[in-house]
């Protein structure tokens, strides 16, 4: 029989297999933690980020100024002065309504005690007075119409709704006449 050598059988050394797993083992619960750490923060970040954001108070519109000038059928004209606004209403009136010609002239003939307003002929508009006074003090409103100039604010705010009124319309709706600056809602 033959002898066999002897195989000596080296001992390993103790492999730390537990700590190996006790690592493995801290690093997916960490990375875990790790992952609802950062959900967290992000929650909480969002939350500063919208308690902390300025507050947007949107900016009133300032209201819109318009005048002195006159709207007309939602149409607004602006004019400097007075006069103007009376005259450009007048003529509108008198293209828009060549039927009621007649009608507006004896309406706002009648805020009146001797003038007419507005008239065929330039005497017309001044009874008495001479021709170079009515050629001063009027204006072509429309061929075969003239209009008295010589008014103040106070008597073409009682004339124009007159006439306003004889055309069918409604002033301060379909017709409104801003003599200043006026601040209005958009």
């Amino acid at each position: 029989m033959q002898q066999q050598p002897n195989t000596v059988v080296q001992p390993q050394p103790a492999f730390p297999i537990r700590e190996l797993e006790q690592i493995e083992s801290a690093i997916q619960a960490s990375q875990t933690w790790l992952a609802t750490l950062q959900q967290r923060r992000d929650a909480l970040t969002s939350e500063l980020e919208r308690i902390t954001r300025p507050l947007v108070i949107p900016a009133k519109p300032r209201p819109k100024t318009i005048g002195p000038g006159l709207e007309y059928r939602g149409e607004m004209t602006t004019h400097w002065n007075y006069i103007d606004i009376h005259i450009d209403l007048l003529r509108r009136l008198w293209v828009d309504f060549t039927d009621r010609r007649e009608v507006m002239a004896r309406a706002m003939g009648m805020h009146g005690t001797t003038r007419a307003y507005v008239a065929k002929t330039q005497p017309e508009l001044f009874p008495g007075q001479s021709v170079v006074f009515a050629q001063r003090y009027s204006r072509t409103l429309v061929e075969g119409w003239y209009v008295d100039t010589n008014l103040n604010k106070e008597r073409m705010r009682r004339i124009l709704p007159a006439a306003v009124a004889a055309a069918g319309l409604k002033w301060g709706t379909d017709v409104r006449a801003f003599w200043r600056a006026t601040p209005v809602q958009a």
